[in-house]
């Protein structure tokens, strides 16, 4: 069954509502075709992205379930335990149930799951209400190591990495508001199949201070080497700004009484501007050391 039917639409769109608006958390989802999570989940202390995350599989309706006094059950095939407890994420299962007007969750773990002749199971207490009453039990499931969680957040993004390493292109979208001191901007993420079509595959809103609109990119995903998206830009570009930023991109030169320029080929400017305020980026990300290792680690560790 298609992952878009609006029932199940019901389901992540009431997740989305309750991880932004009760627990105050980022919510991500992830359209990238995986085996069953649905989103991420990244944890806001004071205001502030911590960069721990959770990963979620969420399931609408009450036949996904089987109603116990105390709980509802859920069956599942043991290819999609053995990946979530294999997973870099711990991964929470979201049960939206509309009939009871409950959303209700359990973290999928060795210890929570029990394997079957048929499969495994897994018991959601109906006390496991997903929302501000579980904010701290849920927080506890973030922790890990700083080291643990650089992993995670390489591992998440792994179906990007593969994107591009099989000839396949990801673009980022960013704006910056070039008058305010903290920074803002949507992260729009996008890939395009092999017809060319474009892809929305992530998005969210990010506050940041201190970096550059290049450094923001690095620093969201630490395994690309950031470039001018340069098709976006011959379809979109105006002449906001093209000679002031060309300047303040190129070394001037003194050469027999002129001036030549050399001009960086990473330079990174915006493609338009609205009233002075911001400035729109479109971003193409390649693959650099980090990102390229990654994946050769990961190659090795499921024995390719």
């Amino acid at each position: 069954m298609s992952r878009y039917t609006p029932t199940e639409r019901i389901g992540v769109n009431e997740v989305e509502r309750i991880s932004l608006h009760e627990l105050g958390w980022i919510f991500r989802e992830q359209p990238i075709e995986d085996m069953g999570i649905d989103a991420h989940l990244e944890r806001v202390v004071e205001g502030k992205p911590d960069g721990k995350l959770l990963a979620l599989q969420i399931k609408t309706g009450i036949s996904h379930f089987r109603e116990k006094e105390d709980s509802y059950t859920y069956y599942g095939k043991i290819v999609h335990l053995d990946y979530w407890t294999g997973h870099s994420l711990p991964v929470v299962l979201v049960a939206h149930l509309p009939e009871k007007k409950q959303t209700l969750w359990q973290i999928v773990n060795e210890s929570t799951a029990e394997r079957t002749s048929k499969g495994w199971k897994v018991e959601i207490p109906k006390f496991n209400v997903f929302g501000e009453s579980s904010a701290t039990a849920l927080a506890k499931l973030f922790e890990g190591t700083p080291e643990q969680q650089k992993f995670r957040k390489l591992a998440i993004d792994e179906p990007l990495m593969r994107h591009i390493e099989q000839g396949g292109k990801v673009s980022l979208a960013l704006e910056e508001w070039i008058n305010k001191s903290l920074g803002r901007t949507p992260v729009e993420v996008y890939i395009y199949d092999k017809s060319g079509e474009e892809i929305l595959a992530k998005e969210w809103f990010q506050y940041y201070t201190g970096f550059s609109v290049a450094e923001l990119a690095t620093a969201l995903f630490p395994w690309c080497h950031p470039v001018i998206d340069e098709d976006f830009y011959d379809e979109n570009r105006d002449d906001y700004g093209e000679e002031d930023w060309r300047e303040a991109l190129m070394r001037a030169i003194d050469e027999d009484n002129g001036i030549s320029y050399t001009e960086d080929p990473d330079a990174i400017y915006p493609y338009t501007e609205a009233a002075g305020e911001v400035e729109y980026y479109r971003l193409e990300l390649k693959l650099n050391e980090l990102g390229k290792a990654f994946l050769v680690v990961s190659d090795y560790i499921v024995g390719k």
